[in-house]
């Protein structure tokens, strides 16, 4: 289901240039209404026609922004359910954060909640190494910035091999 929904959101995304020359064309299209209302000419009609080429915008990045959060909800809903499990395993590449037990970075993981934005970025970052089930998957826990006590979780489950994906973020008072 995840893939299904990545894939469309990515064919869907390359429509987003030709979606903002539709919305321009509308704004035009709405000025030129002004002009044909005084000269009385398929003016309503016009202007019909420019709000629906504006609102298309709008409509499509709503579109693509729900099939983003409904993703990422997908894949965080997912990567807990593989934390639960008993055979699971999390190895730590470093020691950026300390030293930890699988079981205890797997209790400290499974906080992850929906990411609230901020205007923040992450500085420091540790790599851990997750294995279920014959197959081996990279985390990155970064912390941020600003609130030394927030880390964001990053997982490359569906990342097409180029990068992780930022699935949520995590409290922890362990992590240093």
């Amino acid at each position: 289901m995840i893939e299904i929904l990545k894939n469309i959101y990515s064919f869907s995304f390359h429509f987003l240039p030709y979606s903002f020359v539709l919305a321009f064309t509308g704004v035009v299209i709405l000025l030129i209404s002004n002009i044909a209302e005084s000269l009385k000419k398929n003016s309503e009609k016009l202007r019909l026609a420019g709000i629906f080429f504006l609102l298309q915008l709008f409509i499509f990045a709503i579109i693509l922004v729900i099939i983003q959060t409904t993703i990422i909800t997908k894949i965080r809903n997912e990567f807990i359910i593989i934390l639960k499990n008993p055979n699971t395993q999390i190895i730590q590449k470093d020691q950026t954060f300390g030293k930890f037990t699988s079981a205890e970075i797997k209790i400290e993981l499974q906080k992850i909640k929906e990411s609230q934005p901020h205007h923040s970025g992450t500085e420091r970052e540790m790599q851990l190494v997750l294995l279920t089930n014959g197959k081996t998957y990279n985390i990155k826990v970064a912390q941020d910035e600003y609130d030394k006590k927030e880390y964001w979780v990053f997982f490359d489950k569906y990342g097409s091999g180029k990068s992780s994906e930022e699935i949520g973020r995590i409290k922890s008072e362990k992590f240093k």
